[in-house]
């Protein structure tokens, strides 16, 4: 059951425009967006938990399959190639090492060659490899997820799916996609309900792996994601629950290069994904850093693109 609940909450861990509304070029460049944040309180107050309420600075640079991800309110990044989860989605050898089950082993990186997601922090200097365990960081995609230790979360519900409705964001006219897209996983679901806008311009293959895994043909604008995991009573596991808002407030079409997917070279990546308590050591450390610099904890509650979650309220759209 621990284990079952570690991986769970793995889900959780975790969007004046440059380009043309009808462009038919795949995007290249950089997206910058702010975030609002709302976690239930079991998620908050896990002795591992980096969640707290409120907003995020988020830059997104993404090329062809290749994301890298910086939350600047928390200093940690997030670097994946959507084309290496989909080959271990579709169980294929994606090229990476073999590695020990529960191995505590880390290595120095410099490269993403091996990696199809990777988390690190630029305040500890640490991170880790989370290539075996991919689809838990995109739980938004919509089909059977398998592990690399055989588990496997079939997709249970997907009505996510375009709409009739559209609204010009910086200055491109979006369509709004919305459903639900559920998965179960063991005795425990996984409920997400998504609404999004979503641009004319082409989207490359990495983005969505910025977005939960969430795949939709054209560069996202705006998006809510709720999501409820359940309460589970076993060990006072309490609701696992969480509702994020997404604002893009730019755009910049550019080119990128590939060293920007690069992970520090003097940064420690641990191989130990498939560890639960490597996995805590490590989420543990960032917490303790961002309680430190007042970024957990403090006054976080301000966003400039506009309304946000308020418990009851209501999105805007």
């Amino acid at each position: 059951m621990i284990k079952k609940v570690i991986f769970a909450l793995m889900w959780i861990i975790g969007f004046s425009a440059s380009v043309s509304a009808q462009s038919t070029e795949v995007f290249e460049g950089e997206i910058e967006l702010e975030t609002f944040e709302n976690y239930s309180d079991y998620i908050k107050k896990m002795p591992n938990s980096i969640y707290f309420d409120g907003v995020h600075k988020i830059r997104i640079i993404v090329k062809g399959d290749k994301m890298h991800l910086i939350d600047e309110t928390t200093k940690c990044h997030t670097i994946a190639d959507a084309g290496l989860v989909d080959k271990l989605l579709k169980g294929e050898d994606t090229g990476t090492s073999p590695r020990k089950r529960g191995s505590l082993g880390a290595h120095n990186a410099g490269s993403t060659a091996e990696y199809a997601y990777v988390h690190y922090c630029e305040h500890t200097k640490t991170g880790m490899d989370l290539t075996e365990n991919a689809p838990l960081m995109l739980p938004l995609l919509q089909q059977d997820l398998k592990y690399a230790d055989g588990m496997t979360s079939p997709l249970s519900t997907n009505t996510f799916a375009a709409t009739s409705t559209t609204k010009d964001i910086l200055d491109t006219s979006c369509k709004m996609y919305e459903g639900d897209i559920n998965h179960t996983m063991g005795g425990m679901y996984q409920n997400y309900h998504v609404k999004a806008y979503v641009s004319d311009t082409p989207a490359p293959a990495g983005l969505k792996c910025a977005f939960y895994g969430l795949d939709v043909p054209g560069v996202l604008t705006k998006c809510i994601i709720k999501y409820d995991g359940g309460h589970v009573s076993t060990m006072s596991i309490g609701e696992m629950s969480f509702y994020i808002e997404m604002d893009v407030t730019k755009i910049t079409a550019r080119q990128v290069s590939d060293d920007e997917f690069n992970v520090p070279s003097d940064y420690k990546i641990s191989k130990s994904s498939n560890n639960a308590f490597a996995l805590m050591k490590y989420y543990k450390g960032i917490k303790k850093e961002l309680e430190k610099r007042g970024v957990k904890g403090g006054d976080k509650s301000q966003k400039s693109t506009g309304v946000h979650y308020k418990t009851d309220g209501e999105w805007d759209i």
